[in-house]
């Protein structure tokens, strides 16, 4: 892992790790309108506590574990993307999909149009390429939830797919998008007057993380 990633890794693990803690307990005494004693008992304030910090598509960030597969993603992202800073997101901005064979479902009829036009497996080889990189069947899939208006899988985009597939035994994300531009902003960026098809397939481990 970088240096600027072991730093920023750092950084939100700082910020992060500290949301949804429960307080400290404490017992609440006060008069009722009926002038009788109340309290409030230290298991009611920590489950109560609990509950407001709740769970997230990946996790509770009280986990150590989610923490770090936020940070993973995020890191993953900036990689991907470097001329975009995902730093401020969170964890609801993921989805976690309900299956290997509905992602390969969504994939597969984005990409048909271009499977059929190079008369080509494109689909089989992306399947491969992924599983061997990350052992599909091993793993939990995440999607980011693209901001409509500003960041790398939307700006200039007709659609766009991204997936995380996250193998924790391997310690390992591969990671896939694919987008269709518009044909104005293919011709802003690209001097091009055609609609333009990107993706993107990283793939990062983690081993060196703490």
């Amino acid at each position: 892992m970088a240096a600027s990633d072991k730093k920023l890794a750092c950084s939100l693990e700082k910020q992060w790790v500290g949301v949804g803690s429960p307080p400290t307990p404490a017992v609440v005494f006060g008069d009722d309108d009926h002038g009788r004693s109340a309290s409030i008992s230290p298991g009611a304030v920590l489950s109560s506590s609990a509950g407001a910090a709740g769970t997230s598509p990946l996790g509770s960030v009280v986990d150590s574990s989610t923490r770090k597969l936020l940070i993973n993603l995020i890191l993953t992202l900036n990689n991907s993307f470097a001329d975009y800073d995902f730093r401020n997101l969170r964890p609801e901005d993921f989805v976690r999909e309900a299956s290997l064979e509905m992602v390969m479902n969504s994939v597969n009829s984005k990409l048909s149009r271009v499977d059929e036009a190079e008369h080509g497996d494109l689909c089989g080889r992306l399947w491969s390429a992924l599983d061997t990189e990350a052992s599909l069947r091993e793993c939990e899939i995440f999607s980011y939830v693209a901001d409509m208006d500003e960041d790398a899988l939307s700006l200039g985009k007709i659609w766009s797919v991204n997936y995380f597939f996250y193998n924790k035994k391997l310690k390992k994300i591969a990671f896939f998008a694919c987008w269709i531009k518009s044909k104005s902003h293919s011709r802003s960026f690209e001097n091009s007057d055609h609609e333009g098809m990107g993706s993107d397939e990283d793939g990062m481990d983690f081993d060196d993380m703490e």
